[in-house]
């Protein structure tokens, strides 16, 4: 067996065996309370984004960026608070008096122990195929191009781990839990490889369908501006979802009314043909 996938295993199993062990310390009580916390934490995360956002867009990242990773730290805050609450509120499984009420007491929430640690491992997997995709991209890039700035190991670890995880059983049994589209992952592929060439982009902007687009001022500013060029050059991602040039093109209302009519996947084709 090859290191990637079985790193991926081990990792799994211990930590569904960790989550069922800690189930069985905390008991029913709690573990009903944790997954209220989750349920919750779920709910602020995708609605509460939105509401943060004129106090983070001083950091100068775009809105959609913003809304998602606040959104995620207020479900972590929430989670956070109501697990502490039930903490306080509920006796753990080794404080039960009665040796019977003690017994069922901690196999429930050894029960429920399991199915969060299953959960994790699904959402630990999801992250690794998408992020997976874009780095198996950089990967293929870079074995191209043997000038090219060639990818650090944690790169090359996402894409071997990715690439694992879509062999013989174990890639059948992905795509059949796996709720993202397969389409989808194509698509990030197709992008990753675009933006990653700046042949590519200019194709991208010169792509029949996108003349409405590339006439935008907002498009036309970032074609104008070296700094965009240099940062795709050098692959500085965080620098480029900095730029000012991006953000305000991130954040336009009628360039979101443009891109949403704009036919991408035949545009990324056009972009990446030889």
């Amino acid at each position: 067996m090859d290191a990637n996938p079985l790193i991926l295993l081990v990792s799994a199993l211990l930590l569904m065996v960790w989550q069922t062990w800690r189930g069985w310390r905390l008991g029913l009580a709690r573990q009903l309370v944790n997954l209220l916390a989750l349920i919750a934490a779920y709910a602020v995360a995708i609605f509460g984004g939105r509401l943060v956002l004129p106090v983070l867009r001083p950091l100068g990242y775009p809105d959609m960026l913003l809304a998602v990773v606040s959104g995620a730290v207020l479900g972590l805050i929430i989670f956070g608070a109501i697990s502490g609450l039930g903490a306080l509120l509920f006796k753990k499984t080794s404080q039960q008096s009665l040796g019977l009420v003690r017994m069922g007491y901690g196999a429930t929430g050894a029960a429920i122990g399991l199915l969060f640690g299953l959960f994790t491992v699904w959402l630990m997997v999801l992250g690794i195929r998408v992020l997976g995709t874009v780095a198996e991209s950089e990967v293929r890039v870079a074995r191209a191009d043997a000038l090219m700035h060639q990818p650090g190991k944690v790169v090359q670890r996402l894409a071997g781990m990715k690439h694992s995880l879509e062999q013989g059983r174990t890639g059948e049994m992905m795509n059949q839990v796996d709720p993202i589209p397969a389409d989808f992952y194509g698509l990030l592929h197709k992008i990753s490889l675009t933006v990653s060439n700046p042949e590519s982009v200019n194709r991208f902007l010169h792509y029949p369908g996108a003349q409405e687009l590339a006439e935008h001022p907002r498009i036309q500013a970032l074609q104008r501006d070296p700094t965009v060029t240099r940062e795709i050059e050098d692959r500085n991602y965080l620098a480029l979802l900095r730029n000012e040039q991006i953000v305000q093109a991130a954040n336009d209302p009628e360039l979101h009314r443009l891109v949403r009519r704009f036919e991408l996947q035949k545009a990324l084709d056009y972009a990446l043909r030889n």
